[in-house]
């Protein structure tokens, strides 16, 4: 098909009109070989899991970057623009060098169907083979046995953890999740294991693909202490390390990944690494007197994980949420944790067709501290009128929940975006 008005946006949405059922990675693989995209000289990471996956990735990223390697990282959703999915050095591609490679991959697939995944993940793995990149991290993005990025073998896979997400697609127990996960695993290659207890099935997985399973509290372990952390490793060990402003579990993995790699990285690269990753939308301070907080949280694990994060930070006066979700998850779920500590919910649709609506959403809300209004944007409106300094904003519910707040206060400047570089 040829594309009128050649730009990104229009690309993406005759992309986003791809409708295929039933996911093949058989003829997607096909694609991809008559593309010369399955062989890489690379060192590449796969990594999947229910939550963590962007800031293990990230922190994976800026350990090799600091310590000289050449990056390439695919990460899944973006929150404000398409370019933040590809970076190469920690810089985005220009619109016009993925508009070419979207080219390419029309072309080839003829007249096979493939997802908006698939066709993405296929014109990232275009634009890493442009470079001569020495690592390759890639995210899953959903599951891992049927995922697009699961066509290419990884040296070391990665696992953060299994919780209950999209189980309309990867089954409603830990169990088939578990399973699903696993399809990433490869024959005699390592896979590090955030999780502390895994589902039967991950072993039996494991046992017949002939996968190396690294364990946490088992091959490798962290601990917090009050104001710093150690990682303990077969090779390394680590004490005194710097709170990260990531998750610690997730810089765990990491560092647990990095090791397993065989890569030699210093004590001083690490702990520079550890004291300057960020991801944003991850429970981010974006504004005080008001605070306003930007959280993706979007299943009951992120949410679960959220409620604790508010109670480590002093917080005065009352909590506000603006939330909005997508009417396939756990609502009910997501709400639960944070319930006792919100003061007063204000919640809208999002501008998606997969959208809660207003009455799926009062189904989980609280009857009688939650206000409904028909956009994120006119939620912040309301609670502008009525929030005092001392009070606290909390933003949540889903990537395009944060994303619509931030496009409605133009404020993409203060979430760590403004300064990125291009190739």
């Amino acid at each position: 098909m040829i594309i009128k008005n050649n730009t990104l946006s229009i690309w993406l949405k005759y992309l986003e009109q791809f409708d295929k059922k039933v996911r093949n990675l058989y003829e997607l693989k096909s694609i991809a070989k008559r593309l010369d995209l399955l062989s890489f000289k690379t060192f590449i990471f796969t990594v999947a899991g229910t939550n963590g996956k962007g800031t293990t990735c990230a922190m994976l990223e800026g350990i090799f970057l600091n310590a000289g390697y050449q990056v390439g990282l695919y990460t899944s959703p973006h929150l404000i623009s398409y370019l933040e999915r590809v970076r190469i050095n920690g810089c985005f591609l220009t619109e016009e060098e993925h508009i070419s490679s979207f080219k390419k991959i029309e072309f080839a697939r003829k007249k096979t169907i493939l997802t908006y995944f698939e066709f993405i993940t296929l014109s990232s793995l275009i634009l890493f083979k442009k470079h001569s990149l020495d690592i390759l991290i890639l995210e899953v993005g959903l599951g891992g046995r049927l995922d697009a990025t699961n066509i290419i073998d990884s040296n070391l896979s990665i696992i953060t953890n299994i919780g209950i997400d999209h189980t309309n697609i990867l089954g409603k127990n830990r169990s088939s999740i578990a399973r699903e996960k696993s399809g990433i695993f490869r024959k005699n290659k390592i896979s590090v294991i955030g999780e502390k207890n895994i589902p039967d099935s991950m072993n039996q997985i494991a046992q017949e693909k002939n996968a190396i399973l690294k364990k946490i509290n088992i091959d490798w372990f962290w601990k917090k202490n009050n104001y710093s952390w150690s990682f303990i490793h077969s090779d390394v060990q680590f004490f005194d390390l710097p709170i990260t402003q990531i998750p610690l579990s997730n810089a765990a993995i990491a560092l647990s990944a990095l090791y397993y790699s065989g890569f030699k990285i210093s004590e001083k690269i690490i702990r520079k690494s550890l004291l300057t990753i960020n991801l944003p939308g991850r429970f981010q301070v974006i504004s005080s007197f008001p605070n306003i907080i930007l959280d993706v949280a979007h299943n009951p694990d992120a949410a679960l994980y959220l409620s604790k994060k508010i109670d480590e930070i002093p917080l005065k006066g009352k909590i506000y949420a603006i939330i909005g979700m997508f009417r396939d998850k756990d609502i009910s779920g997501i709400v639960c944790p944070l319930k006792n500590k919100i003061h007063y919910w204000y919640a809208a649709p999002l501008r998606n067709v997969r959208t809660a609506t207003i009455n799926e959403l009062k189904k989980a809300l609280p009857k009688n501290n939650t206000f409904f209004s028909d956009s994120i944007d006119t939620c912040y409106k309301e609670l502008y009128k009525i929030v005092k300094k001392e009070d606290t904003i909390l933003v949540f519910g889903s990537f395009l929940a944060v994303a619509e707040f931030i496009f409605s206060k133009n404020i993409d400047k203060k979430i760590g975006l403004q300064n990125v570089c291009f190739l």
